[in-house]
């Protein structure tokens, strides 16, 4: 039988955090926000768990490798700069260059009044939209957990439920049409992205 002799040392396994790494910084509180990752030049999620003044725990959706150094954004904050200290599974903990003022992720406006948002992603996909018994045509060019910014020539109303879906990915998101200006029009999703959904999208 095979036994794993850093277990029977009692050293940390290899990618396991270690109590010092637990240790860092005591937790603020869990919470499940969407982060938006910039490692190197791709962008892509994560699902944060849980944060504290100094780093977070964040679940990926391709893991980052131990010491690797990236730009996370979550509702509130600015960009922060982080290391990952540790790896276990498709979870790690990231130590940030600098103290941040987590309260501000749990409040719902900022200093300046304006109301605290989830990061927003670019994108450029085509979509058909359902709505009220209609189809027509869309452009999506920005995207988040809690819904999406789309183009068309259609005439749309505030108000109108439906869904939106993707045409590279077949992905179907649920919800109704919450603003409308000329040419472009905002979809609130009836329920959150998934951390898996969201990284598909963005990854076709």
């Amino acid at each position: 039988m095979l036994m794993n002799t850093q277990a029977m040392a009692g050293e940390p396994i290899d990618g396991e955090p270690t109590a010092a790494d637990r240790r860092a910084g005591k937790r603020h509180q869990s919470v499940l926000l969407i982060g938006k990752v910039r490692r190197g030049p791709t962008t892509t999620v994560c699902l944060v768990h849980d944060i504290s003044r100094n780093g977070l725990m964040g679940r990926f959706p391709t893991p980052p490798s131990v010491e690797e150094e990236l730009v996370i954004e979550v509702r509130g904050l600015p960009p922060i700069v982080a290391t990952v200290r540790w790896v276990m599974g498709r979870k790690a903990g990231l130590q940030f260059a600098e103290p941040q003022a987590v309260e501000h992720v749990f409040r719902l406006t900022l200093d300046d009044g304006l109301v605290a948002r989830p990061p927003r992603f670019p994108i450029d996909a085509p979509a058909i939209v359902r709505a009220d018994g209609g189809r027509f045509e869309a452009q999506l060019f920005d995207i988040s957990a809690g819904g999406a910014k789309l183009s068309t020539e259609a005439i749309v109303a505030t108000g109108q439920t439906g869904q939106v879906t993707l045409v590279e990915t077949g992905t179907a998101m649920f919800g109704r049409i919450c603003w409308t200006r000329p040419g472009l029009f905002g979809f609130r999703f009836c329920s959150p992205l998934p951390l898996d959904v969201l990284s598909h999208i963005l990854d076709r």
